[in-house]
């Protein structure tokens, strides 16, 4: 399980608590270690590590909205801190809310200690990647853009693959039934219904990758955004001519997922073509 449990945290509490205590002590990340929102993540903590509420940090007036913000306020700061490349830590705190433990594959959500309906999740600094190739959240966000940039690679080598239709690199990189790779393979199965490929002999169709930055990177889901340029010039076999010229500019969103310790590309959504008409279509999300 990639997360510990509430029998293996209490198992192991003295050097989680240790662990704590240093990342709160760490000014890069606290800034102000008596600031609202850290005395709010520590009583989290103290809940979950001590199985009642905390006694040093007072909220009885605090509402849903402030809670929320809190909240919102330590998971940024350290979703940040984790990204940067430094030092490993023994240790990996993260904040939810009890209605996302389902998310994590807890096998104690009901009986998970919360304070004001949020929860600490740990889990060791051996499992952040949730891969062998990457073993830091540095790596991790590598890792991640990596797999981008690989299914973008992927997608142009099927279209290029044309009038055969081949899936298999495209697995590796997509996953299989998802809205991504369904929009990939009707595009394949329409063209080659009209005999449409970009592999004749000096056909000038290529890609390239402008832009890519990770803009949201949670424990099971990451949302990459890429600026691309795709040029993508179809000859008809049918009439010995080209038919359709593909050529845009644009932001696209890659959606990723995590299962069972892989990432892979579940959705990529992107606007409409500019062109009259369209080769990749927009997505939506489902």
């Amino acid at each position: 399980m990639e997360f510990l449990s509430v029998k293996e945290i209490l198992e192991k509490r003295d050097e989680i608590k240790e662990s704590f205590a240093d990342l709160l002590k760490i000014k890069a990340l606290v800034g102000k270690a008596g600031a609202a929102q850290w005395k709010f993540f520590q009583a989290c903590f103290e809940a979950l590590v001590f199985s009642e509420k905390s006694t040093e940090a007072k909220f009885n007036e605090i509402t849903p909205t402030q809670a929320a913000q809190l909240k919102f306020e330590v998971e940024d700061r350290l979703r940040r801190f984790y990204l940067r490349p430094g030092k490993p830590h023994r240790y990996i705190f993260a904040i939810v809310h009890v209605s996302h433990l389902n998310r994590f594959v807890l096998d104690d959500i009901k009986s998970y200690p919360s304070y004001f309906n949020y929860c600490i999740l740990i889990r060791e600094h051996s499992e952040i990647a949730g891969t062998g190739a990457a073993s830091t959240a540095f790596e991790l966000k590598a890792f991640l853009e990596r797999v981008v940039t690989e299914s973008i690679d992927a997608e142009f080598r099927a279209y290029a693959a044309l009038p055969e239709i081949r899936v298999e690199e495209l697995e590796k990189w997509f996953y299989p039934n998802s809205p991504a790779m369904k929009e990939i393979t009707g595009i394949l199965s329409r063209h080659k219904e009209r005999s449409w490929i970009i592999s004749n002999p000096a056909n000038p169709s290529t890609k390239r990758l402008l832009r890519i930055k990770i803009q949201r990177l949670d424990l099971k889901e990451c949302f990459v955004h890429t600026t691309e340029y795709w040029y993508l010039r179809w000859w008809d076999v049918k009439k010995n001519a080209y038919s359709y010229p593909y050529r845009e500019t644009n932001t696209q969103v890659y959606i990723l997922r995590k299962n069972e310790g892989t990432w892979k590309v579940y959705q990529n959504l992107r606007p409409s073509p500019r062109t009259s008409t369209p080769h990749r279509r927009a997505r939506t999300v489902v």
